[in-house]
């Protein structure tokens, strides 16, 4: 198999462009996406895309429990956990914008989920993605200030909805 990979890394998150080229059927792999560590349990496990009308082919579909990400987003996940705590207004009408610029575009919750990123194995991961290699700069800068926004304010917003009791 023959793979290109970028890995760049900020002091909040790290970029990846990934193409991988396999002559043996379902083996190539596209993608560009930021990661970052998030501070959840290894089984935490859901992906979110923007909603639309051919979800319902998508499997194992979670509600949030909450309207406006219901009506505007689809959770997958194998378990029960959905991000509910961690998305608000704001984090789901930013994912929406840079879904306008960059589709499609998925956000995932998930335990060493991308294990060619060493500081990000054995962690749980948030990472945003599109299944195209960017290369427009548009792109690029949507992906990184909206995209990196998002996970940041997820970040943040994960640290209030979990902190301890004092």
């Amino acid at each position: 198999m023959n793979t290109k990979y970028i890995i760049p890394q900020n002091e909040k998150h790290f970029f990846c462009a990934y193409d991988s080229y396999g002559t043996s059927t379902f083996t190539s792999r596209t993608f560009t996406g930021i990661y970052a560590e998030i501070n959840l349990p290894a089984e935490t496990a859901c992906h979110v895309y923007k909603k639309y009308l051919t979800d319902i082919f998508r499997k194992q579909k979670r509600l949030s429990g909450i309207k406006y990400i219901d009506e505007n987003l689809t959770i997958t996940s194998a378990t029960s956990w959905t991000p509910s705590r961690l998305l608000y207004l704001e984090e789901v009408n930013l994912f929406l914008e840079l879904n306008n610029k960059i589709s499609p575009l998925k956000l995932s919750f998930k335990y060493d989920y991308l294990s060619i990123i060493g500081a990000l194995k054995d962690k749980t991961v948030i990472g945003i993605e599109t299944d195209l290699l960017l290369y427009q700069d548009d792109e690029l800068d949507s992906m990184l200030k909206l995209g990196g926004k998002l996970l940041e304010d997820i970040r943040s917003a994960q640290v209030a909805a979990y902190k301890s009791p004092a």
